[in-house]
């Protein structure tokens, strides 16, 4: 059982504080939504669990997983160690090839043998979950995201996901351009990944993705506070109240 530990997390990015003194406990297994206005501070929160450089904390911050702290460590460690972060706008990378870079990703951590897998294992498992998210064998031959849609970037995000296998996954707005078919698609990887171990944070401004997912607790974060806490049914009284009744 695995378990991201966050104690007291204050952050802030061009000196503007973005994160106040939060506190959140995900387990292996668990899906936890984060819903807020716009400017609360979600993918603020994204980004400073995942380690981006201009987001600066506090000593009495705390981020752990299990029982290492990972603020120290560099976003490319907190990744393998088991961290992944599937972006609100996933960018394009000419010239690395979707295949080479999830190769990559998956097995340059290796650290029991000099040699990743053969090429030919490596393509099954990966076209066997681009199968889970009906995306089209061709699009893994491409650069990364070139010449795909904002839905499809999306499920290109979670087809890393799939291959990956992280201990905690964080999906911004992963349901952000994607129509009802593909809605479906996402959650129910989500909801596999879950299944298989994954803790997941789910950041979202609606409560559409989550009528085909299981989310254990949603969390409502305005100005960089979480202000409520509770099951399924507060998003979905979100959408008659928004989310005036929260703030101060």
């Amino acid at each position: 059982m695995n378990e991201l530990r966050i104690n007291h997390l204050t952050a802030a990015v061009e000196q503007k504080t973005v994160i106040k003194d939060l506190n959140l406990i995900i387990k292996s297994g668990e899906i936890h939504t984060v819903m807020g206005p716009n400017g609360s501070g979600k993918s603020s929160l994204a980004l400073t669990i995942t380690g981006h450089p201009s987001y600066k904390t506090t000593p009495q911050s705390q981020i752990k997983l299990n029982s290492r702290n990972i603020l120290p460590l560099s976003p490319e460690n907190r990744a393998r160690i088991g961290l992944f972060l599937a972006f609100q706008q996933p960018i394009t990378v000419p010239g690395v090839s979707f295949i080479n870079f999830l190769r990559f990703a998956k097995y340059s951590h290796n650290k029991t043998t000099n040699q990743t897998p053969p090429l030919k294992d490596f393509l099954w498992e990966l076209k066997s979950c681009a199968k889970k998210l009906n995306i089209s064998e061709g699009f893994l031959y491409r650069y990364l995201n070139e010449n795909l849609s904002g839905g499809e970037k999306k499920k290109m995000e979670c087809l890393q996901a799939l291959v990956l296998k992280p201990k905690f996954a964080i999906f911004d707005e992963i349901d952000t351009g994607l129509d009802i078919d593909a809605l479906k698609i996402v959650a129910g990887v989500i909801n596999e990944l879950a299944k298989n171990g994954t803790g997941v944070i789910l950041i979202t401004h609606y409560q559409r993705i989550l009528k085909y997912l299981h989310s254990d607790k949603i969390h409502i974060l305005v100005n960089g506070r979480i202000v409520k806490t509770g099951n399924s049914d507060l998003a979905f009284a979100l959408e008659k109240t928004g989310y005036s009744v929260f703030a101060k």
